[in-house]
Parts: C-alpha cells; sequence; structure tokens
C-alpha cells in the first residue's frame, strides 16, 4: 500500500510469518530464511537495507506459534552519524492495530515511512504518482515485483493487490496486478523482433525473393527488440576472455535489448502512458542490471566509445542467475558489471545494424499508443485545423488573396515540407533553389543559395523584407554551390541524428524545421537571424538562425518563429531576444 497522506510505503504478505528465533536474526546482512529453489532473493541484504536506509521501519508479523509488532527507529541517521551522538538503534514494541495486517491470518508487514536527511526519495508525492495504474509502473520497473524473465522464460505466478491512498485520504485498489517487468517492446507498439525480420528475410532468400521487399511491412518502426541466451552470447560475442565465458556460463546470463527510433519515445511513454512526473523517463536508455529475476541498482550509463547517442536509445536489461550482491549495497561486483557492460555494447551494436527498419526521428512527437486508422486520422486533422489555425496576417505576401494554402501547423515532417515549399512559391522565402530531394539517400535533399536580378527584391526592410539581407552584404549576382538540405518537425529530430550518428553535422548546411525543441540547450548555441540587431549575420535571403557547436555551424529556418515575426514583428523581436540573447 503507498500510503500519499502519511508519505508511507506498507508491503503485507500472507506467507509463513516470522517464529521468535528468526525474528531476533532477520535483520542481520548474512541471514536469509528463503529457499533458493522457491524463493527470490540473496541472503537477507534487502531486509538490512530497508533497516538502516530509512529512518521509520514498522514490523509486524504473526503466525500460531508468534506474533509481534514494533518499530526500527532512525536507522539512517546512525549510519550517517559522524559525531558519536545517535544511539545504535533497535526495535521497540508498538500497541497500534493496524487493520489491514489483522485481517489475514498469518504473514508480515514491513511498512517504511519516508523522510528525513539523506533518504531518497523524501516525499513519495516527488512522482506526482496518485491512482494505483500510475504506481504500478513505478513498482514493475523499479522494484523486485517486476519479476524479469526474459521474454520467452517462465512467468512469474505472483499475483497482489495494490492501494493507493492519495493526499486527500481516498484509497483506490487494483487488485490481482501480475509481477512483470514493463519491457519496452510491449508498452510500444509497431516495435519488431530482429530474428523474426531476419527469419523472413532467410525465407524470401531460399523462396528465390527479393529479401529486402520480403520485410517492407516491419519498415517504418518504433522500436527493435532481441532477447540473447548464455549460448547466443558466447556464440556471437567476440573477443571474450576465458574468465568472461566463465561467467557467463557458471551464471546463465541472459540479456534483453530495446532499441529505439528516438528518445523521444521513453517521454512519450512516461508522460501519456505511465502518466507520471514529466520529463521522470520511466523507462529510458541504460544498462539494467538483475539476478534472480529482479532488478537490481539503477540504470548504467552503456559505455559506447563510438555512436554515443544510441546509449541513450537502447534499453538492455543484463540478468544474472545466482550472482552474489556487494552485501548491503544492493550492487554488483565489479567483475560482473564489466561483464554486463561488455554485452550491452555488443547487443547495442547488434540492434543498431538494423535501424533501417525504423522510422526517422523528425523530432515530431511519437505515437506509441495505437494505428491510427484512417476515419480518426481525419477527424484528428479537423480538430487540429480548427484548434491551430495557421495564419499570415503580414499584407506583403501571398498577394492577392494574403492568405496561405496550408491550413493548420504542422504536426509531423511533411506537413514542414509542405509548408516550407509554399514559402517558397509564395515569395515569403527568396534565393532558395531546391535541386533535388530523397527519401533514399543519408539526407533530404539538395539546395542552392543563389542572388539574382532584380536584386532588391533580397533587401531587408524592416516591414515589407523583414527576412531580407542588407544591401551593402549584395554586391553582385551569386549562384552558390549545392549543400545539403534537412527537413525536421523540431530540430531536436536532428540533434538526436546527430548525436547518434545517423547523420553527420559538417554535412548538413541547411536545416528547415517547425519549432527549436529544447535538446540544443545542452551542447548548442543559437544567434537569432530574426532579431533585427544581428541583421548582418544574414548572408542569404530568408534564414532564420545560426545553429552552432563547439567544432562547426550551420544554417537554419524555424518556420514557426519566422511565421510569428511575419505576423506580429515586435513581440517577435523581444522574444528572439529573451530566448537567444543576453536579456533575461
Amino acid at each position: 500500500m503507498v500510503d500519499l497522506r502519511e508519505n508511507s510505503f506498507q508491503v503485507i504478505d500472507n506467507g509463513t510469518g516470522f517464529d521468535k528465533e528468526q525474528f531476533r536474526a532477520f535483520m542481520a546482512p548474512n541471514i536469509s530464511f528463503k529457499k533458493e529453489s522457491t524463493s527470490r532473493g540473496n541472503k537477507g541484504v534487502g531486509a538490512t537495507y530497508i533497516a538502516y536506509g530509512f529512518n521509520e521501519l514498522e514490523i509486524r508479523t504473526k503466525n500460531s506459534n508468534f506474533h509481534f509488532a514494533g518499530v526500527f527507529r532512525n536507522g539512517r541517521d546512525w549510519v550517517e552519524d559522524t559525531s558519536g551522538t545517535v544511539h545504535r538503534p533497535h526495535v521497540s514494541p508498538i500497541n497500534t492495530v493496524d487493520p489491514r495486517f489483522e485481517a489475514i491470518d498469518q504473514g508480515t508487514s514491513f511498512k517504511i515511512r519516508f523522510g528525513g536527511k539523506n533518504t531518497r526519495p523524501a516525499n513519495l508525492s516527488w512522482y506526482q504518482a496518485t491512482t494505483p495504474e500510475q504506481w504500478l509502473y513505478l513498482l514493475l520497473v523499479r522494484t523486485p515485483l517486476g519479476h524479469i524473465n526474459i521474454p520467452g522464460g517462465a512467468p512469474s505466478a505472483i499475483v497482489f493487490d495494490l492501494t493507493v491512498v492519495d493526499a486527500s485520504g481516498v484509497a483506490r485498489t487494483s487488485p490481482d496486478c501480475g509481477a512483470k517487468y514493463k519491457y519496452p517492446h510491449e508498452e510500444i507498439k509497431a516495435s519488431q523482433r530482429v530474428g523474426q525480420v531476419i527469419s523472413v528475410q532467410r525465407a524470401a532468400i531460399e523462396g528465390g525473393k527479393d529479401p529486402s521487399k520480403a520485410i517492407e511491412k516491419y519498415r517504418n518502426s518504433n522500436g527493435l527488440y532481441e532477447t540473447f541466451s548464455s549460448t547466443d552470447l558466447l556464440s556471437s560475442m567476440k573477443n571474450l576472455s576465458d574468465e568472461e565465458k566463465g561467467f557467463i556460463q557458471d551464471h546463465h546470463i541472459a540479456a534483453y535489448g530495446y532499441f529505439a527510433y528516438s528518445t523521444a519515445i521513453w517521454d512519450q511513454l512516461n508522460d501519456t502512458k505511465a502518466k507520471l512526473r514529466k520529463n521522470y523517463r520511466i523507462l529510458r536508455g541504460g544498462l539494467q542490471m538483475a539476478n534472480n529475476h529482479m532488478v537490481q541498482g539503477d540504470l548504467i550509463t552503456i559505455p559506447l566509445t563510438k555512436s554515443i547517442g544510441h546509449q541513450n536509445q537502447t534499453h538492455v536489461i543484463v540478468h544474472f542467475s545466482g550472482a552474489e550482491p556487494d552485501l548491503g549495497r544492493k550492487g554488483f561486483q565489479p567483475e560482473l558489471r564489466a561483464i554486463a557492460e561488455k554485452i550491452a555494447v555488443f547487443i547495442v551494436g547488434q540492434l543498431a545494424s538494423r535501424r533501417d527498419l525504423l522510422k526517422g526521428d523528425s523530432g515530431e512527437e511519437p505515437d506509441i499508443g495505437r494505428e491510427i486508422q484512417v476515419h480518426d486520422w481525419l477527424r484528428e486533422q479537423e480538430n487540429h485545423e480548427e484548434k491551430h489555425p495557421l495564419v499570415l496576417t503580414n499584407e506583403n505576401f501571398f498577394l492577392p488573396t494574403r492568405k496561405i494554402s496550408v491550413q493548420s501547423e504542422p504536426l509531423s515532417e511533411q506537413d514542414v515540407i509542405v509548408l516550407f515549399n509554399q514559402l517558397l512559391a509564395g515569395g515569403v522565402i527568396r534565393g532558395l533553389r531546391l535541386l533535388a530531394t530523397s527519401q533514399v539517400s543519408q539526407y533530404d535533399g539538395v539546395v542552392r543559395f543563389a542572388a539574382q536580378p532584380p536584386m532588391d527584391h533580397l533587401v531587408f526592410d524592416e516591414v515589407t523584407n523583414p527576412l531580407g539581407v542588407y544591401e551593402e552584404q549584395l554586391q553582385k549576382p551569386y549562384i552558390g554551390h549545392p549543400q545539403i538540405l534537412e527537413y525536421k518537425y523540431s530540430l531536436d529530430g536532428l540533434i538526436r541524428e546527430f548525436e547518434s550518428g545517423v547523420k553527420k553535422q559538417k554535412d548538413v548546411s541547411l536545416a528547415v524545421f517547425w519549432e527549436m525543441g529544447t535538446e540544443y540547450e545542452r551542447d548548442y548555441s543559437i544567434l537569432s537571424l530574426l532579431d533585427f540587431a544581428h541583421i548582418h549575420h544574414r548572408p542569404h535571403h530568408g534564414l532564420t538562425h545560426v545553429i552552432r557547436s563547439a567544432n562547426t555551424s550551420f544554417y537554419a529556418i524555424c518556420l514557426k518563429e519566422l511565421m510569428a515575426l511575419l505576423n506580429e514583428p515586435e513581440a517577435a523581436q523581444d522574444f528572439q531576444r529573451r530566448a537567444y540573447g543576453d536579456e533575461i
């Protein structure tokens, strides 16, 4: 039970309970009463951790031979104490009654009250989870309730009831919840198993058919996944030492990997499906180690030496059987972590090699929940047109109607391409020549910058031509050399492709997108060419920004901010200075 009102977390089981001698010893770090063949856990480490990791642990146990209720206080304070002023804690009897525990005939209850110095989380409300459905995601991903069976293994028979009491005291219960990890491929639709794709290709070759055409239905996927048995790892991984091979054999190591087409997948899953605290990313890229069917410890960054963006796209689980954790830390010994990291790097390589099956990362919001039917799509487009119309109020463009044909704000990369071409045809953006577009090559298209008579139509004017350049920069006509053009819904998508190695920043000269996004804030600076104080930095008509990294830069046309400048120049100026200048 999760009680947000009193900031507590309680687990009640209907097992055998403790006898008196077991109860006296159960918090010692080398004591466990579990039977290895039928139970999960290692040497009582969990009981020791919760006793000394928090400052209030309420314990209840009962059976026909023994009944006790007590509280263990200040365990974490005693561990953290360096002055010798905190007395060693002990279990003190209590006389309070817990109605939920009293409702069972026998079993044990552990109840942690959160709060106090150095305890995490300090407050359970931090997750912004108030319902059993939200807390189920947290518990199945971050605690041993999420049984790891590396898909294909035996599922857990464990079921449990989950009750959440919100801050107002209202209790809601989800009964008979299954104990199973939230594997990304089961949460995200349009995810493909690599082994299945390979099997289809092999069958096509054996049948004398084109293997590339045989897998068309698997393309444009949200993600790829695969599982690896110890036999798979031993036969496929190169340069394993004898010691590493021994670890894989002795601990029956198995692994799972999921490669998302975009890191935006994790945000979408967290925000719209799990409905947890925004940007928490309950599932995300990294290495999750597990032992005896239980996740253990926090996610570890996968140590890639190239295409490092893939470490954020790939969720890997490496599972051990019978591995001994470092007592009291719930972590693995260094040599076990090292082999897990090596396996994770191998899995990233295996999945990334088939990223031709994935959709391109345009920066738009992923759709992980359903396949949209035609009538649903039409209805959604009508609603979007009504709520987000695309209006151009500037009277200097699209004469004589002064109206743009695109009726609503872009929702996808294709919408961006259509709007951009409309702006070219309508004379809003001038002096760009599109040489080619491609859906096959690595990049989207080829463009030339040009300036040809009459030159005055390229000259900057705050009212009639705010996207122009200064007359002094137009010394003579020119036609530039071909350069790479990239389209995206959001700049975020292009930055993620740079980070993952799908595209190279030094190759791209111009990016056209609807919105700026936020991911540039990590490693990029932006010079706004929509700020009239910076017009002298604009070398060609229509450019809105310069995107700079430590080593290179490229030009951008952000259509959303371009439209804002045409419609409301003064407000747009203020925004550009606040967003990208020195003003706060």
